[in-house]
This record gives C-alpha cells, sequence and structure tokens, in this order.
C-alpha cells in the first residue's frame, strides 16, 4: 500500500452524542424496574424488553481503499441502501427470546419460504404502526402462557404507536 501511495479511508462522521447525565438516567430507570419488580412480586420470566430497528437490504462498507492524497472518496453501491425491512425483538429478562417479527413494505406477504419461529407482515410503509403493535401484542406478547401471575411488564421506548390510547388499552386487557 504504500508503495502505491494507498490508505484505507474511513467515514468519520459521528451523527449522535450520549447525554451527559446518561449515568443518572440509566441508574433511575435500573431503580424503577426493580421498585416494580419487587411492588408485584414479577418473577425474570414476566419481564420483557421489546424494540423495533429498521435493516436495510444493502449496507455500504464505511471504509474504501484508495489513493491517500485523495479529498473526496466515492463509496458505490447497489442503490438499495434505504430500502429496509423492520424487525421487531423481545426477550424477557430470564433470557427467553419470543419469535421476532419481519414488517416488510410491500402489498402481500412474500412467497419465500422463512423460518417458522419468525412472524411475516407487510405494509405500506414498512415500519411498526398502531395496526402492527396490537397485532403483536396478541400473537407474540400473550403467547407468553402467564399461568401464576397475570401481571407482567413491558419495557418499551417512547415510540407514538406504543403510546396511542388503543395499544395501552390493549395491554390492559391482557
Amino acid at each position: 500500500m504504500k508503495r502505491f501511495n494507498f490508505a484505507i479511508c474511513r467515514q468519520t462522521h459521528i451523527a449522535q452524542h450520549l447525554p451527559d447525565d446518561l449515568l443518572q438516567k440509566q441508574q433511575s430507570f435500573l431503580n424503577f424496574i426493580l421498585y416494580r419488580r419487587i411492588q408485584y412480586d414479577y418473577s425474570l420470566k414476566y419481564i420483557g424488553n421489546m424494540d423495533e430497528t429498521p435493516v436495510t437490504f444493502d449496507l455500504p462498507s464505511n471504509t474504501i481503499l484508495d489513493q491517500h492524497d485523495t479529498s473526496t472518496i466515492s463509496i458505490h453501491t447497489t442503490s438499495h441502501e434505504k430500502t429496509h425491512f423492520t424487525v421487531i425483538l423481545l426477550c424477557l429478562a430470564d433470557g427467553t427470546k419470543l419469535s421476532a417479527t419481519c414488517i416488510f413494505k410491500l402489498k402481500n406477504i412474500p412467497r419465500e419460504q422463512f423460518p417458522q419461529s419468525i412472524n411475516i407482515h407487510v405494509n405500506e410503509k414498512g415500519w411498526m404502526n398502531e395496526n402492527e403493535m396490537l397485532w403483536w401484542i396478541e400473537n407474540v406478547w400473550n403467547q407468553r402462557n402467564p399461568l401464576s401471575n397475570p401481571r407482567s411488564l413491558l419495557v418499551l421506548d417512547s415510540f407514538k404507536d406504543h403510546l396511542v390510547n388503543s395499544v395501552k388499552n390493549r395491554f390492559v386487557e391482557k
């Protein structure tokens, strides 16, 4: 690389910084969860954490091999780096993982064979929405088998479709 004046160039932009009071927020959140666990006598199998994440079909590398003195670096892609689907994951505090859900930006469910442990859904945006959340409560969260303790705790972020009244009411019903 030195002989031909090559270098590995890397993307250097940082998009997000952690808050200054991160440790205090983490401790406050942990205290809240532990207090609720004691208050309602939750076993670890009744505490869950769910989140959605977008997954792209093409994830271009942020490094490239180019001339050492090059000021502008072009990274070639397949033009699908913005094409995505949403994956919903849930784990319980005892380490149990419930079935994952994928939401594709399609009109019809793909004909491909997917593992039976993965739920496949489609909608016009490919994102989680209120209807998908209601479906998820019925078909994933309620499949846990809460026999001895009907109360449970699910940790969610403040995504707008987690906070609508229909979703809150469905959780209360279940």
